[in-house]
């Protein structure tokens, strides 16, 4: 069995190929989430050694009739392409935990992948009972690559939450969309219905012959079940962003007074929440004494779901420059989803540069180290190939009032928000 020959290449594949993702901050979700990007390799694993052993049993006429069902003799002949396929499936889990300082993996996420092994290994089998070797094999090894490496680089972009490949969750305060799980476990019911439908119907077809229209209703009856079960996720799906998320339940942050400061952790920074809550007051107070309307909560719920005149941030670790910056970039606006009247694609603003701005004079005022400052926003490459140079801008602040700093603020915020295209006039006055 290929799949025995070949369990510690794909093991080690899998593996590695972890070391090469992104951890998640102690997050057990995105861990997992990310590891599901394995299956990009681990599914064509699975179909390809299921092929061969689909073409053996056909070679060998087991196939045919005998005292074992078919489903019973193709589980055992899947059987051991999806173990092993798990296997190397959770191996990239696991290094992705390890890495991201999680404990918990996200039972949901394993299973929906596992359904995926379980799908792409039925597809394999099922070419091995229908093609030659030769062709069987490859198919079933490039058919899942296609299907979960190529369909998420598609548009629209929501297609890719068909897959069970969920590499685009979890930030700390997002959730698994449940719509996207469903989508997912839609679509690999179907591939297996469809392969089932398929396999069974050419297999009598086969064995007793029949018309040219005989031998295309199985593969007509097989198309109309996929598509079936494909249009019905695509029904939960359609409309959503890149990203396979909703906003996570504010009522899991912890929250902790300190110097007229309220912040609110996710439980993954319960650990740090002390260095995190010294670093978060000071900031606040240097803000306040530099003419900056500071918020009385700082929390790192999503902003959609945070309290109305909180500053929702996002930080990982507790490194003081680190933590600047993530404030810092919370305090501007967000830029507003903009869209070109003549072609409906989103479009850029002028005013979005001001952020830029923004960003260096919160981080400036809230205490950020001079090379840290220079670092991020010194000759910051613009549109043009022109340089962005805003830290001239943060010296001139330091020399006005804070009445006329608040100004400039506002102002500048505005052209963050606006969709016009407006001139970038950032020029501070008394």
């Amino acid at each position: 069995m290929p799949a025995f020959w070949f369990v510690l290449p794909i093991v080690l594949l899998a593996g590695g190929y972890g070391t090469a993702l992104y951890p998640s901050d102690h997050y057990g979700l995105g861990a997992t989430a990310m590891g599901t990007g394995a299956l990009a390799f681990v599914a064509g694993f699975a179909a390809a050694t299921a092929a061969w052993e689909g073409a053996r049993l056909r070679r060998s006429v087991w196939w045919s009739p005998a005292v074992r069902s078919r489903l019973e003799i193709a589980a055992w002949a899947v059987l051991p392409s999806v173990a092993i396929g798990v296997v190397a499936f959770l191996t990239a889990v696991g290094v992705l935990l390890v890495r991201s300082g999680a404990t918990v993996p996200d039972l949901t996420l394993i299973a929906v992948g596992t359904l995926d092994l379980v799908a792409w290994a039925v597809v394999g089998f099922a070419a091995g009972i229908l093609l030659p070797v030769p062709v069987a094999v490859p198919v079933g090894l490039l058919l899942p690559f296609v299907w979960l490496a190529f369909v998420p680089a598609m548009d629209p972009v929501w297609l890719r939450h068909l897959t069970g490949m969920f590499r685009d969750c979890c930030g700390n305060a997002q959730d698994m969309a449940p719509a996207a799980v469903w989508a997912s476990i839609l679509a690999d019911v179907g591939i297996i219905a469809a392969a089932a439908i398929l396999v069974g119907g050419w297999t009598d077809v086969r064995r007793h012959g029949g018309s040219l229209l005989g031998r295309a209703v199985p593969l007509v009856a097989s198309g109309l079940v996929l598509v079936l079960f494909v249009r019905a996720g695509v029904g939960l799906v359609s409309g959503m962003t890149y990203a396979p998320v909703v906003p996570r339940d504010p009522a899991l942050l912890a929250c902790r007074e300190r110097a007229g400061l309220t912040l609110c952790l996710w439980p993954e920074h319960a650990p740090e929440a002390d260095a995190l809550a010294a670093i978060a007051s000071d900031v606040r107070t240097k803000w306040i004494a530099a003419g900056i309307e500071a918020p009385a909560v700082f929390t790192e719920a999503d902003p959609s779901v945070a309290p109305a005149g909180s500053l929702a941030y996002q930080v990982a670790g507790a490194a003081p420059d680190d933590v600047i910056l993530a404030l810092a970039n919370a305090m501007a606006p967000q830029q507003p989803a903009c869209v070109n009247p003549t072609n409906g694609a989103m479009a850029g603003t002028t005013g979005g540069l001001a952020a830029i701005w923004l960003h260096a004079w919160y981080a400036a005022a809230g205490g950020m180290s001079a090379d840290r400052l220079a670092q991020e926003f010194g000759s910051n490459w613009g549109m043009g190939g022109g340089t962005l140079d805003p830290l001239p801008t943060v010296d001139a602040l330091w020399k006005v009032s804070p009445a006329a700093r608040r100004a400039w603020a506002a102002h500048a915020a505005a052209l963050v928000s606006t969709c016009d295209q407006v001139e970038v006039d950032l020029t501070v006055r008394p």
